[in-house]
This record gives C-alpha cells, structure tokens and sequence, in this order.
C-alpha cells in the first residue's frame, strides 16, 4: 500500500474541517495509508489557547496518535514551539523544536511505518525538517493561504515557506494571486493551481435534521459559516441586519473579534461553535449563504471552502468582491458595496441552480487529491 505522510497547522479533529482534512479522506479513499500530523503543542498554550480544543490535542499525544481505517493522525507535543513571540519566533526554535518534543516524532513515524513514504505533503513550514528527516519519493507543498496576510505569521515563516517550496517537487496553490505574491518561487512551472472543493458524498448523506435553536429563528435565514477574525466585516453585517428587519442572521464559528455591535441586534443570533458533523443541520435549513470579508492582500487570495459547501446545500450565495472569487461571478452575487450586498440578500431568485451543480461536480475531492500527487 502506498503511503502519504501530511504535515498541516491543524488538526485532525478540528471543528474546522479545512482543504487538509478533506484531501486526507481523499487520499484514503484513493488507497493510501495516510499519517495526517498537526502543528505542536506546548507548556505555554495552556496559557492563550481554546482550552477544548487543547485538551483534544493533549489527548490525541498521550495515544501516540489514533488510527482510523487507513488513516492515522497524530498531535507532537514539545517544551519550545515556533511562536509569534519574543524567542519563540527564532530561527532555532523554528528548526529545532521537534529535537525538544517530550516523544519523539521521528521514533514515532518509523514506529508507525511512515519512515519511507511516496508522497511527503507539508503545509505548515514547522515541518521543513521532514524533508531531511524521513524517505520519499515526492514532495509536496500546498499554500491555502497567504501567510504575510496572517496575524500569527512573522517574515521567518514566509522565509520557510519560500525555502521549503524551492526545495519541494510541486507546489500547490489555492488562490490565483498567490502565484504571484510567492514571487520568490524561483521555478513557476512547477507551481499548480488547485482550488478548494466538496466531497458531495458527505453532503448527501451528512445530518439534515433541524436544529433546535431554529426553533426559536424564523425563516429567511441568512448564515454566515466559519472563523471570525479580522477579515469579517462586522459593519457590513451589522448594516444588513439593520436593513432587513425581516431576515434573521446566523453566525457559526470561533470568534477572535469583538462582536457587540452584532449582538445589540433582534434579528442576529450569534451561536458559537458547532462541530463540523453538526453544521449540515444548519446550512440545510437556512436560506442565504453569506460570505461579509473585508478586502486585503492575504483575502484577496482565499479560495473559500464555504462557498461549496454554502452552494452544496443550494444556499443563495452573497459575497463581498476580491480577487479570487471575482472568477465565480457567473454563479453567485458578488458584490462590490454594502448596498449591492444587502439588495443580493433580498432577491429570492435562486442563482442558476443547475449550472452550479455542474460548477459543484468539477470541484470533487478525490479528482483534486489525485491531480495533486500526478507526477509525470
């Protein structure tokens, strides 16, 4: 059996269930044994981190990692961690944290068998060292973001990514801007543009039920799916919320900004976060999908998941203009103001249904994971 080791900031059992997550299950299907392996945890993220979340990881360490199927995912756990901070954000940390790892993770991949692999698969630049540390015939290094764009980011991590992909065989790229915004790149035949996509298995037979706090928010429901951060245009939806009365809006996800203006509103419920098996319930019983981000360079290259899944689930779909979804215009309202977005809310004409549909089966998984590892 072939044999894939992915090393990613998140992970495996994260309730955001990203591109990763998905190419992992992609791969397994595809008939690899998969190592899915996350960022590290420390000591100090008791100190600032989502202390669910961290228990999750702590657990999934003191396992030595959980097999499913195929695939096994694992979380290291180490003394010193590449941070943004003071010392942390060295050069030495950054390349020698998994020497300060309570197991080691090397012992712990040959342990598993994933010491000699096809495919080597980084996305976090916390992993350069794998490609000296363990066998493989490819390698692989997908951007899914632009991390100059990235409050946790700092100029050694770009640096790395750069380092990493002029090493690597291929580079994948999830937005179209990023082509040229990793100018350092030196060898750009060898960078493949692959957007996000849907596994429409998983869709169909995912959890339709009807969530019980629906029963207290009347249709139309406008939803909004996701990480709150400083790309969410608190304004604009605080302006659309106040406008249409009648719509009631839904807000899924972790929150790192201050949302008070939303909550002084009747018509805003803002529920938190929800696991990702859970939020089917939510998009299939909802009536608009709404992506409010602000436009900036590291958005102008986000290629988002949301906006299949929002699709998937048949949701009219309303979002802000950037560069790269401007190439989906001729399927969902893409809106270059607050007006235009809060007058695409109210139009009840469903976009083009059956054109997206055909859009939805170009954007399968399991054909993205395996264009992804062809080599020629």
């Amino acid at each position: 059996m072939k044999k894939i080791v992915i090393c990613t900031a998140n992970y495996y059992t994260s309730i955001y269930q990203v591109g990763i997550h998905h190419y992992a299950r992609a791969f397994e299907r595809l008939g690899y044994r998969v190592a899915f392996i996350s960022n590290p945890i420390s000591p100090l993220h008791y100190l600032f981190s989502d202390k669910k979340s961290l228990m999750e990881r702590e657990k999934i360490y003191k396992n030595k990692g959980i097999d499913e199927g195929s695939l096994w995912y694992y979380v290291p756990k180490s003394y010193l961690t590449p941070q943004n901070k003071p010392f942390l954000s060295s050069k030495y940390i950054f390349e020698n944290w998994y020497k300060f790892s309570k197991t080691d993770i090397l012992e712990i991949l040959r342990e598993k068998g994933f010491d000699k692999v096809d495919i080597l698969w980084i996305e976090s630049p916390f992993y350069g060292f794998m490609m000296d540390r363990i066998q493989y015939k490819k390698s692989i290094l997908r951007l899914a973001d632009y991390s100059k764009g990235l409050n946790r980011s700092w100029r050694l991590f770009y640096d790395k990514e750069i380092e990493i992909a002029n090493r690597v065989d291929r580079v994948i790229y999830t937005g179209k801007n990023i082509y040229e915004q990793y100018s350092e790149i030196k060898d750009k035949d060898k960078m493949l543009y692959i957007p996000n996509g849907i596994d429409l298995n998983w869709v169909e037979n995912s959890d339709k039920s009807f969530p019980d706090e629906f029963n207290h928010i009347p249709k139309p429901r406008v939803i909004y799916v996701g990480m709150i951060g400083d790309w969410f245009d608190v304004e604009l939806v605080y302006k659309s919320a106040l406008s249409l009365k009648k719509y009631n809006f839904v807000i899924i996800g972790d929150c790192k900004i201050e949302l008070s203006k939303l909550k002084q509103l009747p018509n805003v419920f803002i529920l938190g976060s929800r696991p990702h098996k859970d939020i089917s319930k939510y998009l299939y019983h909802s009536d608009v999908g709404i992506i409010p981000f602000k436009r900036n360079e590291f958005v102008d290259s986000i290629n988002p998941v949301k906006i299949y899944e929002y699709a998937a689930y048949n949701l009219k779909i309303v979002t802000t203009k950037w560069k790269e979804i401007e190439y989906l215009s001729e399927y969902f309202s893409i809106c270059d103001n607050d007006n235009e977005f809060i007058s695409a809310i109210t139009n009840v004409n469903r976009q083009q249904e059956s054109k997206i549909k055909k859009w939805l089966l170009q954007h399968d998984w399991m054909s993205k994971a395996t264009k992804a590892i062809k080599f020629k």
